[in-house]
């Protein structure tokens, strides 16, 4: 994704040195390249293998795709899907045979059309929401709106920590490290080790593995592990069945006015969950999120027929009647004006329904010795 940013030191004398060690191009030819190399070296040779750790991890923002790019597939707004694009690759879908050779060397965007049929797709650049639209549904994920609300509600910020209990489909992980790259860090965590695997799978291909990491944990009956110290995280996140059983858990890892946030699809989840929040936590909220759309376009606003009372008379009054209101509708025919376009405004025939409840609370800051007294 491109939010990566590389993890280099923020303090000290490598960092204020700028010192780092830049990928090398497989085949050396000019002398940019050369020094490359030689810089490369020298790093290593005077400040030992750890320099290693300093190589750049930045995902360069570029318009073109390249093998093994993760490229999202859109067929239609209803049809999102992704492949990593390999040489003499093949994809296939009902809109027809694409080869990944037709598209590798294209920028983000372009048009493929099917070898086949009249099909065709388009390849588009990863975005956080295009991925949670694309990927693969291992457990039921936490959509782009309910994803913007948790991470606004937990006022993360760049370099900020983040634990996250429920990895499922990694759909969330990847927002919240956007929302912390790009010298956070996301320690995502799955009872499920099939899944968890998974996970860290998807973060290395899709270049987030040094912002999140997942860990094969039960959080309800172990805690969250020593990966993150104690009283270091900005915030936490349950995607759990159970999420009263983790309260205790988050309360030791979250600092000083830290956020928790349970994702709960059941009012009797939340309910259990803010009765575990008492005498801890303050400020507590539940909220629910529902998308409604409008649909504005410009067309031809269609005048509604006024039928008029029709009194029956003797058939000679009933025929003249009859012939003055044809000769008045076939007035209006030679006189009528082309129809006039408006700009018209409806919602929605659709909207998403009910997805879960999010409650959001805030650590008691423990007082000083003097202000106790």
């Amino acid at each position: 994704m491109d939010f990566a940013k590389p993890p280099l030191p923020s303090s000290g004398p490598t960092a204020e040195a700028n010192l780092k060690l830049v990928p090398a191009p497989s085949t050396v030819k000019t002398v940019d390249e050369l020094n490359i190399v030689a810089s490369n070296e020298a790093l290593i040779a005077e400040l030992g293998q750890e320099m290693e750790g300093l190589i750049e991890h930045h995902i360069p923002r570029s318009n073109t795709i390249t093998p093994n790019s993760l490229c999202v597939i859109f067929s239609s707004y209803a049809s999102l899907s992704f492949v990593y694009s390999t040489p003499n690759s093949i994809y296939s879908n009902r809109n027809g045979v694409f080869h990944h050779n037709d598209f590798i060397g294209k920028q983000f965007g372009v048009k493929v059309p099917s070898r086949c049929s009249d099909g065709f797709v388009f390849i588009l650049r990863p975005t956080v929401e295009l991925w949670a639209h694309s990927l693969n549904h291992r457990t039921q994920i936490c959509h782009p709106l309910d994803q913007s609300v948790v991470v606004s509600h937990l006022y993360l910020s760049p370099n900020a920590v983040v634990l996250e209990s429920g990895t499922g489909s990694g759909a969330m992980s990847h927002a919240l490290s956007r929302a912390v790259a790009p010298h956070g860090k996301v320690w995502s965590y799955e009872f499920n080790h099939v899944r968890a695997s998974t996970a860290n799978v998807e973060f290395q291909k899709n270049g987030v593995s040094h912002i999140c990491a997942c860990e094969h944990r039960d959080v309800c009956g172990q805690g969250f592990g020593p990966s993150c110290p104690d009283g270091t995280a900005d915030g936490v996140f349950l995607d759990l069945p159970e999420p009263w059983t983790a309260t205790a858990h988050a309360l030791i890892k979250l600092k000083g006015d830290g956020r928790v946030c349970s994702y709960s699809p059941c009012i009797e989840q939340t309910q259990r969950f803010v009765a575990s929040l008492e005498g801890d936590f303050h400020s507590v909220s539940t909220i629910e999120v529902r998308l409604k759309e409008f649909c504005v376009d410009t067309g031809v606003e269609e005048a509604m027929e006024v039928v008029m009372p029709f009194y029956y008379g003797t058939e000679k009054v009933d025929k003249k009647r009859k012939e003055r209101r044809e000769r008045e509708e076939k007035e209006e025919k030679e006189e009528k004006e082309p129809p006039k376009k408006r700009i018209r405004t409806r919602p929605a025939s659709e909207m998403r329904g009910h997805t879960a409840f999010l409650t959001f609370a805030t650590k008691n800051v423990p007082l000083a010795k003097s202000e106790k007294k």
